[in-house]
């Protein structure tokens, strides 16, 4: 089955995992720390829009007569889910999670960067922008949300053209400002925990979807 995949394909299912990865972290500190409905409600969500993915390699997973489709699928299912199990949690427990939930972002940003600083040793903002998107969900690699405007070793900004996660999240009822929220606090740590010589910020208005990133040398 393996001789139908390629690199790419597996590249995809390990970012939708590491997404994933973030929903059930995200589920048990709340349950901990604040919802102790937290689990039930993410069931709930799981019932509506689908489980997450079991514990199984992508061959014994993916449809490959439709290998495409497949992974499409498993972001769509990824990211409403999620959506809807914050916006359910966030009815009942109002704003009290949201801080609760940028940590746990953080954290996962903060243990790949660290991880790839060990790895990886000095690297330039060119590097960093790479290596980012070898971890965070951004939809199909057809889709070409991104463009990069400026390249120099110590300065890389790209814009997003597209927020590719905005009609999942207004489908589960959930505010898009608090996917930005979270989004922009998961790459800020990990590009400084990557290299902490460099900082990353991220320009939006309220009304436009497109967003421009910059990686710069402190």
């Amino acid at each position: 089955m393996s001789a139908f995949l390629g690199p790419i394909h597996h590249w995809l299912f390990n970012k939708i995992r590491l997404f994933e990865e973030l929903e059930k972290e995200s589920i048990i500190k709340l349950s901990e720390d604040l919802a102790e409905d937290a689990k039930s409600l993410h069931r709930t969500a799981e019932d509506k829009f689908g489980k997450l993915l079991p514990d199984a390699a992508l061959e014994d997973l993916i449809e490959t007569d439709n290998i495409h489709g497949w992974l499409q699928n498993k972001i769509q299912m990824a990211e409403t889910r999620q959506a809807y199990t914050y916006s359910e949690l966030l009815k009942k427990h109002g704003e009290a999670i949201i801080p609760i939930l940028e940590e746990v972002y953080k954290q996962q940003g903060n243990r790949l960067g660290e991880s790839l600083r060990r790895g990886a040793g000095q690297l330039s903002a060119v590097d960093l922008y790479k290596q980012l998107n070898n971890y965070l969900l951004d939809g199909m690699p057809c889709d070409h949300v991104n463009n990069v405007v400026e390249s120099t070793p110590e300065r890389l900004v790209w814009v997003t053209t597209q927020c590719l996660h905005k009609p999942y999240w207004q489908q589960a009822g959930m505010d898009i400002e608090i996917m930005y929220t979270l989004r922009f606090s998961w790459v800020r740590s990990f590009v400084e925990a990557a290299n902490p010589a460099y900082s990353y910020k991220a320009d939006r208005s309220p009304n436009q979807e497109k967003i421009l990133h910059t990686i710069s040398y402190q």
